[in-house]
């Protein structure tokens, strides 16, 4: 049996979340310099090989399998995916939920990396305010 909570994840962090429906010209610049360090060609605007349309959810998807080919292991791109985003500073994942989603803009899901639980402050749970 599962239950609801009600979390508070301040506005910083927020911001500093790739965000899935953004194009990378509009990802948060810690997002933009941290994607630029890790492959300059692909996302510094420089590259022969960038483009600012390029959303989050294709940036995610592209490190996930550049990370698999350079360190081959039995962990699946996306694990390999997340764990570096978050150790290079980016605490999660921000996407328009479903009912904004059709509209392009409105209100967001938050995917918190494993390791910045700590972010979080637990408002609720089941209704009821935690004390």
């Amino acid at each position: 049996k599962g239950g609801l909570y009600k979390v508070d994840l301040p506005d910083e962090h927020i911001a500093k979340m790739l965000d899935w429906d953004k194009p990378l010209s509009q990802q948060h610049p810690d997002v933009q310099s941290i994607l630029g360090k890790f492959d300059a060609d692909s996302y510094h605007p420089s590259g022969g090989d960038y483009d600012a349309n390029e959303l989050g959810q294709q940036i995610y998807n592209r490190l996930a399998g550049v990370l698999n080919v350079r360190n081959p292991s039995p962990a699946s791109g996306m694990v390999k995916a997340t764990d570096y985003l978050q150790k290079q500073g980016i605490p999660g994942i921000r996407y328009l939920d479903g009912g904004s989603r059709g509209a392009g803009q409105g209100s967001s899901n938050f995917v918190v990396f494993p390791g910045n639980e700590g972010l979080l402050s637990i408002l609720e749970r089941n209704g009821k305010p935690i004390k």
